[in-house]
């Protein structure tokens, strides 16, 4: 008996459960893969901001998420001292670091030294300040400066720059920066302006009470160059805070909260 082999016809209907079911698996896979993606993404979002960053020169430095122009208590805090204590630190030395002008300045000793300080001359004036003094006062803003540095100069004793004076500032308290407006604070200084002289051997005592209001600026970025001063860094660090002195007004200490 002779078997006739016959071709089957195809039938579009035999693959429709084959793509259904590949279809469904596909979907299924892309649930999973988004299903993972979204588990990673939330654990990412609940790790906390980084603690610490690494600074060009080696150092590193605590940080944490704040808005572009806002500024910690204790960022506001140390600016205010350190560029106080900076201004109305005085002494007949400062300190410097030997450069060669024949090649720009650059650095020919990593030993410092200390020389006299020739002050500052303001001018027409005719008043003087010490270097730090004027270094000091590039943390205040610009219309503000000249009018400071000259009542500075009224205080700074010539006997300074003769090595015959010296002064120091004594904080007795700095509170806590207050918000103003417009990213903008207020912190109250009380602290007392120590003269030593021929004349105060005990020192010549001076207060300092002032309301010092501080606002943000955008921080320097510039790296210091290597052969940079104690004071250039001084200086380079207040500015690095991204903050500036806008006005000071006379503090009534009597009126302060206990």
């Amino acid at each position: 008996m002779q078997l006739l082999k016959t071709k089957r016809r195809f039938d579009s209907s035999d693959i429709l459960p084959l793509f259904a079911l590949t279809t469904l698996g596909i979907q299924a896979l892309a649930l999973f893969l988004g299903l993972v993606n979204t588990i990673r993404i939330n654990n990412l979002a609940q790790k906390p901001a980084p603690a610490m960053v690494q600074m060009l020169d080696g150092r590193s430095v605590s940080m944490e998420p704040i808005d572009h122009l806002e500024r910690t208590p204790e960022t506001i805090h140390r600016f205010v001292k350190d560029g106080l204590a900076l201004m109305f630190t005085w002494n007949s030395k400062i300190t410097t670091v030997p450069t060669d002008p024949a090649t720009t300045g650059r650095l020919i000793s990593p030993t410092t030294r200390q020389v006299s300080d020739p002050g500052v001359s303001l001018g027409s004036s005719g008043g003087k300040v010490t270097t730090s003094s004027w270094q000091a006062s590039f943390a205040l803003k610009e219309d503000f400066r000249s009018k400071f540095l000259a009542a500075v100069a009224t205080l700074t004793p010539s006997e300074v720059f003769a090595g015959n004076a010296q002064s120091v500032l004594s904080f007795e308290s700095v509170s806590q920066p207050k918000p103003i407006d417009n990213h903008t604070w207020q912190v109250d200084v009380v602290a007392n302006l120590l003269i030593f002289d021929a004349s105060h051997p005990q020192g010549l005592t001076v207060p300092f009470n002032k309301s010092v209001f501080v606002e943000a600026i955008e921080p320097t970025t510039d790296p210091l160059p290597d052969n940079s001063t104690p004071i250039q860094q001084a200086v380079y660090r207040l500015k690095q805070s991204g903050l500036q002195i806008r006005e000071m007004r006379d503090l009534d200490i009597q009126n302060l909260n206990p």
